[in-house]
């Protein structure tokens, strides 16, 4: 196990005590009142909020000691920091706050952002798999396909947010048209950044050599540990 295998396992483990417990002290919030976002949304729902998300940030660190994915740290840090963000913004009331009207259009901005940096190393994966003449062109055919596919996961997501109000018969996700709307505006800014990044970043590197900087799947971590 080489030195940059033994930062990320402390890195693993530190997520995997951290944000449990972190996501716990706000549930705990929650459930005890404290919580300004009860102003507006049922209490069941922000802990069922709390618990999933505290579910989605210990899986990562789980899969990374198991050795079945490694992830660049940036990347990880902004996600973690993006995921962070919706959950503190929905229990303690900030996307509803008159005070920083544009502090939900800056979290979509940077959701936007994460979801098309996820979008850009798959590509970049399978740009590194598959045949010679199986491209996507140039490194402005890839920066477009980031950007499109960043957008439409977002359009995604709101319409999964109004299916969700609709099943639940409660507006807990849709604040009304106009805030779905600067959602989404805000998500397609966050992609387009994303896909000027993927453009400049290809300027200097390959789809390959950019794969290469994370591994999925246990036979890559070994294949890449024992130098092959």
């Amino acid at each position: 196990m080489n030195a940059d295998e033994r930062k990320e396992r402390r890195i693993a483990w530190i997520m995997l005590i951290v944000c449990p417990l972190s996501m716990m002290a706000v549930f705990a919030m929650v459930t005890a009142g404290y919580a300004r976002g009860l102003e507006w949304h049922p209490t069941e729902y922000l802990q069922a909020t709390c618990i999933l998300w505290a579910l989605v940030m210990t899986a990562l660190p789980i899969l990374r000691l198991t050795r079945l994915i490694s992830l660049p740290f940036l990347f990880v840090a902004l996600l973690y920091a993006n995921m962070y963000m919706y959950v503190l913004s929905l229990c303690y009331g900030m996307y509803m706050d008159p005070a920083i009207p544009w502090w939900g259009d800056l979290t979509h901005v940077i959701s936007g952002l994460v979801v098309a940096s996820i979008v850009f190393m798959a590509l970049c994966l399978m740009e590194s798999h598959s045949p010679p003449h199986v491209t996507f062109g140039s490194r402005g055919g890839l920066a477009a396909t980031v950007f499109v596919v960043g957008c439409a996961f977002g359009v995604i997501w709101e319409i999964m947010e109004g299916f969700t109000d609709i099943i639940a018969g409660f507006d807990y996700m849709v604040y009304g048209g106009s805030d779905t709307l600067y959602d989404m505006m805000a998500d397609m800014f966050g992609a387009a950044i994303m896909a000027a990044a993927a453009w400049m970043i290809l300027g200097r590197y390959s789809a390959k050599e950019i794969a290469s900087t994370f591994r999925i799947g246990r036979k890559n971590i070994d294949a890449t540990a024992s130098g092959a």
